[in-house]
């Protein structure tokens, strides 16, 4: 419960911290802070495809009855899918309800999945979820629209930061050149260039 609740206390300026009474979970503050958690944790985690939250996942999907339809197959999504991202295989597809539609013969998904766990995220994903937690709790809590501002463009900050370090952390994927590919017989190492 640490994990998640002292940093965001933290950013309201620390003297939220001296209210909080043992035991810690009987605390009306505690309580509002576990409330509160679980949708600014998803919204942070829907607003970019992060590394340490991707998971690819291949569906079983079922023939669309309607032989008018725009696309012919329907896949459920994973139930701990917040986002998804696209499938492997570069088919369009659209979003029906808790469903993927789509034309492709295989849905091999990727997508953003939920995690409850601080310690799987970086430092500054930690920080813009402290900063959206005081947020959520200076409205709830305080009522103090003026704070609420200044911790959400904060939020923002920290997880613009934190996309841009998740993005130059990821290894582009360098597709082999058809000299390339009959020069070293078809397995090409991408740091040779």
């Amino acid at each position: 419960l640490a994990g998640i609740f002292t940093p965001g206390l933290a950013c309201l300026g620390g003297g939220q911290l001296s209210s909080v009474q043992a035991p810690l979970v009987e605390s009306t503050l505690v309580r509002l802070y576990l409330h509160l958690w679980p949708p600014v944790l998803e919204e942070a985690l829907s607003a970019h495809p992060w590394s340490f939250a991707l998971s690819r996942e291949l569906r079983a999907g079922k023939e669309e009855l309607r032989p008018r339809a725009n696309y012919r197959r329907r896949y459920a999504l994973p139930a701990d899918c917040l986002r998804p991202v696209g499938l492997t295989s570069g088919h369009h597809y659209v979003l029906g309800g808790q469903d993927i539609l789509t034309n492709a013969a295989i849905a091999d998904l990727l997508f953003v999945r939920r995690l409850e766990d601080p310690a799987l995220f970086p430092p500054a994903f930690r920080q813009a979820l402290a900063w959206g937690m005081a947020a959520a709790l200076s409205t709830a809590k305080n009522n103090d629209p003026r704070m609420r501002q200044e911790c959400l463009q904060r939020s923002q900050a920290f997880l613009m930061e934190a996309a841009a370090r998740d993005e130059n952390s990821q290894q582009p994927v360098i597709e082999a050149t058809p000299w390339e590919l009959a020069r070293f017989g078809g397995e090409v190492d991408p740091c040779r260039r």
